[in-house]
């Protein structure tokens, strides 16, 4: 049987060799675009909506842990335990990721940039939007604050108590009770 660790590093390198195989499908622009510098692998296209988009969520410690908890099992493979971006999975594919724990990681960015990147990016980092609810997806992003050296306030015992990572079910059919017949 397969340890937990293994299984989220078979499950990450799947979602990376799926963004692969679709670069490959996607013909190259007529003109292509200057490559961004190394320090900088989320560099790309990012709407003024998305970089406009203000976090929903207050920037508490209970967001915060709850960002934790969803760094701890979808994103330390790579980013590292200490979000340093030195993860087991990123030294074994030869990744250069960026250190969340120095202030200047972020300085540039929005909480909307944040999270659209986190949500829809690609090559080598798989799009999670499909994988995380958009409140994980807002608590990650206070997470990565605070690893960037942001104090977060005290809980304010109102954040949305939505933190796991769901495995949608199939809707249980209903069945109308069976009809007994009467003497």
């Amino acid at each position: 049987m397969l340890s937990k660790k293994w299984f989220l590093v078979l499950v990450l390198a799947a979602g990376c060799l799926w963004a692969q195989e679709e670069k490959k499908e996607t013909p190259a622009p007529a003109q292509a675009p200057a490559a961004a510098p190394a320090e900088n692998p989320h560099a790309g296209t990012i709407s003024a909506d998305d970089k406009a988009r203000k976090n929903p969520l207050k920037f508490t410690t209970v967001s915060v842990d709850r960002g934790k908890t969803t760094y701890t099992s979808q994103c330390a493979i790579c980013h590292g335990n200490k979000g340093d971006g030195k993860g087991e999975l990123a030294g074994e594919m030869k990744l250069n990721l960026p250190d969340f724990t120095k202030p200047d990681t972020f300085a540039s960015r929005t909480d909307g940039e944040l999270y659209a990147i986190i949500g829809s990016w690609k090559d080598p980092m798989p799009p999670q939007t499909g994988r995380m609810s958009e409140i994980q997806r807002w608590n990650l992003v206070n997470y990565l604050r605070g690893l960037n050296g942001k104090t977060p306030e005290k809980s304010t015992g109102d954040e949305p108590d939505e933190h796991l990572l769901l495995i949608p079910q199939p809707p249980v059919a209903s069945t109308p009770p069976a009809k007994t017949k009467s003497k």
